[in-house]
């Protein structure tokens, strides 16, 4: 054997090698963009991919991505080719917590000549908010002297002031509670923009998503939990804490069935209608409404009690 045919024997090894990875099952998975602020979208592509010839259940990776907030999943792509049987799928997930979030990792088992291979996408990690990182700390300062007595004279007007700066920062935050003001629009101006844009989504189950998330951040800003982060189950549990006399029993009834509904039709096979849509979106335009005036109509006669009272104690 000549020197040639030395270089020829490990490269045939490399190549047979490289051709049998090639026709093993693979689960790909990726996300774009890595990196995404609290609110924001992320499209996930998972793709199943199999040797022509062997065997295995249409892949639906629907379960795997159940917990999280999907505002769309349109149907999969299929390839088949005479090498291989090809699935995409493109999910859209909303980001609804910050941190490092490490994306469900679908399987798949096909079974070929040699029996059964169960395959399992790669880990996948999306940055939501802020990438943390070690703080940058400033050198140390040097140790403190006593400082002559020049100096030590002059600490007092410091001092003075210092002492006006914090009570005024006291008084103002107290004068700001008191007056119960408000910075931004309230969660019903929010409610009402978010349903505007919910009305004019052309794909139903786009529709569905955008109102499910207006519904649920209302209730979670007039309740003060995390609505867009809670499933329909989670709320659940936490209406049932709220019900001493901050939600009535038919508004949260009314708001589990609707959150219910929305979910169903969002998880449907097939499309969502556009007109079920409109129904669902003045249902919840109905149940906000309701909401909105009682907790206005409470306001108003909190008000006026405490008017009372201050007339009363001033005569």
């Amino acid at each position: 054997m000549d020197r040639g045919d030395w270089l020829v024997v490990p490269l045939c090894l490399l190549l047979s090698a490289a051709l049998a990875a090639a026709e093993l099952p693979l689960v790909e998975l990726s996300a774009q963009p890595s990196q995404v602020a609290v609110g924001e979208t992320v499209t996930m592509t998972i793709v199943y991919r199999w040797p022509h010839g062997w065997t295995a259940a249409e892949p639906d990776p629907a379960n795997d991505f159940r917990s999280l907030f999907v505002t769309a999943a349109p149907p999969a792509e299929r390839h088949s080719t005479g090498e291989e049987e090809r699935r995409t799928f493109r999910y859209t997930v909303a980001a609804t917590r910050s941190g490092a979030w490490q994306l469900p990792r679908p399987a798949m088992s096909v079974r070929g000549a040699n029996g059964e291979v169960r395959v399992q996408a790669p880990e996948v990690i999306v940055q939501v908010g802020k990438e943390s990182a070690p703080p940058k700390l400033p050198a140390a300062r040097p140790l403190l002297v006593r400082p002559p007595e020049a100096l030590a004279t002059r600490r007092w007007p410091w001092l003075v002031g210092s002492s006006l700066v914090v009570v005024a920062g006291v008084l103002i935050w107290w004068l700001r509670r008191r007056g119960g003001e408000q910075h931004g629009p309230s969660a019903w101006q929010v409610f009402s923009d978010e349903l505007a844009a919910a009305r004019t989504a052309t794909d139903g189950k786009d529709a569905g998503a955008r109102l499910s998330l207006a519904v649920r951040r209302y209730a979670g800003r007039i309740w003060e939990f995390d609505g867009p982060g809670l499933t329909t189950r989670e709320m659940g549990a936490v209406l049932t804490r709220l019900r001493a006399g901050r939600i009535t029993d038919d508004e949260s009834r009314d708001l589990l069935r609707l959150l219910a509904r929305l979910d169903d039709l969002r998880w449907s096979a097939g499309d969502a209608s556009s007109e079920a849509m409109q129904d669902l979106a003045t249902l919840a335009n109905s149940w906000t409404t309701g909401v909105q005036q009682r907790l206005d109509a409470e306001a108003a006669a909190k008000a006026a009690s405490k008017g009372a009272e201050r007339q009363g104690g001033g005569s």
